[in-house]
């Protein structure tokens, strides 16, 4: 998943030549929640959005600006308020701000609102089936949900489309293998998984110490909940 501000990048562009006040308001936002002062920063996006509706500019502009105010939100762990402003930024966008889709999917997931976070996943998806990123955390939505073969599509998909979480897409794609039973599979995403992340990935590196040792094994059972699926990606880190 991307880490709001981080990953998410904040809407930079102001669209907004003719108004020197707006665009000040927005830039002071942006410059503020890089610093992390998100309080701060969502005073003086929401002053702009105040001008800016008062000057009638566009849609577009406003939708950035609550899509802005969604970030700084989350990063305040207000889930709820972030969710209600990802929506009128994409309600703003037409419905073809793909970002915020793909913010909102996240803020629903944090929430444990499954099949919300699936939905605006799979319409930030709509928008741009090439986003690696997307399709892994679509996946982990799908292995909460217990979707295995919907999660390993998914999985695949991520690695098509070259998510930076690849390495942790082929580790849960061996432990859905191994599930099924199917420990050659298994084991040989377990060591893609490992090349992948210059042999850093630990829970990689259980797994196939667990697969090379009990896939001959009769009684699997017992030390299949062993495994561990890589739940969430290193990129905030």
């Amino acid at each position: 998943m991307r880490v709001l501000l981080f990953i998410f990048v904040l809407a930079i562009s102001a669209f907004a030549q003719k108004t020197p006040i707006v665009n000040q308001l927005f830039e002071s936002g942006n410059a503020l929640a890089q610093k992390q002062q998100y309080e701060q920063a969502i005073e003086k996006y929401q002053t702009a959005a105040m001008y800016a509706e008062m000057e009638h500019l566009d849609d577009a502009f406003l939708a950035k600006i609550h899509f802005n105010v969604g970030v700084c939100l989350y990063q305040l762990k207000r889930r709820d308020e972030a969710v209600a402003e990802y929506k009128e930024s994409i309600k703003l966008s037409r419905r073809e701000y793909q970002k915020a889709f793909y913010a909102l999917g996240m803020a629903h997931k944090d929430l444990e609102n499954w099949r919300e976070a699936e939905n605006a996943l799979r319409d930030a998806l709509k928008i741009n089936k090439s986003d690696g990123e997307a399709w892994f955390d679509l996946a982990l939505i799908y292995l909460e949900t217990k979707n295995f073969a919907a999660a390993e599509k998914a999985f695949e998909n991520s690695i098509k489309f070259e998510s930076i979480d690849s390495a942790d897409a082929h580790n849960n794609l061996g432990v859905i293998a191994a599930l099924q039973h199917n420990w050659n599979s298994a084991e040989k995403q377990f060591e893609t998984a490992l090349i992948k992340s210059n042999g850093k990935n630990a829970e990689a590196k259980g797994n196939l110490r667990f697969c090379k040792f009990y896939k001959k094994q009769i009684k699997a059972s017992d030390w299949l909940a062993k495994l561990e699926f890589s739940q969430s990606s290193k990129r905030g880190e």
